[in-house]
């Protein structure tokens, strides 16, 4: 156990984190809606980042979305061929707001909004 010299505190490895969104995507990770092309895909992305909002963007035509990923398939054939956005639920809010308003009418919904 290794101890500071100046107070005495018993040194840590390494600082606990203080993000509370999940780093990649898993069960705590929301669809917030589904855009028809790529290009509108990286204005989402772009707008999302640019609000420090961690977000991923997933091809419906990907099949299962991933390994071990288990939420909502039916976005996807609901509204066809397109790119499903994601992000930690705590971010679920203000991302819907941010693509409302950068997408507009090019943005489809999740069900649960």
């Amino acid at each position: 156990m290794l101890v500071c010299p100046d107070c005495n505190e018993t040194l840590i490895d390494e600082l606990p984190s203080e993000k509370t969104a999940a780093l990649m995507p898993d069960d705590s990770w929301i669809v917030v809606g589904n855009v028809a092309s790529g290009m509108k895909s990286e204005i989402a992305k772009g707008s999302l980042d640019s609000s420090n909002i961690p977000s991923v963007i997933l091809s419906s035509t990907f099949g299962a979305f991933g390994r071990g990923m288990d939420f909502h398939l039916g976005l996807a054939s609901a509204h066809g061929a397109g790119n499903i956005i994601m992000v930690p639920r705590e971010y679920r809010e203000e991302a819907a707001l941010i693509l409302e308003a950068v997408l507009g009418d090019d943005l489809i919904q999740s069900e649960g909004q």
